[in-house]
């Protein structure tokens, strides 16, 4: 990584509410150093001699999926979506159902035959989106697994002592 780029990690980091340790573990260099590159960047976009490059949305899905939280590329009825991990995680049990029966779908298409029921998505790489639909089953098939675990334990009902019937109902 170059020193600019470095230097403007530091600082969009530090914009995002890392302390200036999390900063410099994540880069691997000294809190000191994090604190210098951070001061020095926001110095040159101050006085113009620095025009930001990546941005703050960059900064953040770099440390978004730094934390685990993935992109997923996924396929439905309407096209292509883009959506982070934890969003999904909010959908319910037949939505994700829904999402994953359409990316198994697309995967069991024909490979030449794909792009005649989808439109391509833009710069377009024949082999990009098996991979990223294929990623995306495992992730949608996790969070079913875990809404799973959630949504359909039964509920216990309290024990009753021996030879006494449970109290009637008003």
């Amino acid at each position: 990584m170059d020193d600019l780029t470095l230097d403007e990690g530091c600082y969009y980091l530090s914009k995002l509410g890392l302390r200036p340790a999390e900063v410099a573990a994540r880069f691997e260099i000294s809190e000191k150093e994090a604190v210098l590159r951070r001061k020095r960047f926001a110095a040159g976009l101050k006085d113009g001699s620095i025009v930001e490059d990546m941005g703050l949305a960059f900064w953040e899905s770099i440390k978004e999926e730094a934390e685990g939280n993935i992109k997923v590329t996924f396929v439905s009825g309407k096209g292509f979506h883009h959506a982070w991990r934890s969003d999904m995680k909010k959908f319910d049990g037949p939505t994700l159902l829904a999402i994953y029966e359409s990316c198994k779908d697309f995967l069991n298409l024909d490979p030449n035959a794909r792009f005649l029921q989808y439109n391509a998505p833009k710069n377009y790489d024949p082999l990009a989106m098996q991979r990223e639909i294929s990623k995306a089953v495992v992730t949608i098939g996790a969070l079913l697994e875990d809404k799973w675990k959630e949504e359909g334990k039964p509920k216990r009902r309290a024990k009753q002592p021996k030879g006494r019937a449970p109290p009637p109902n008003s």
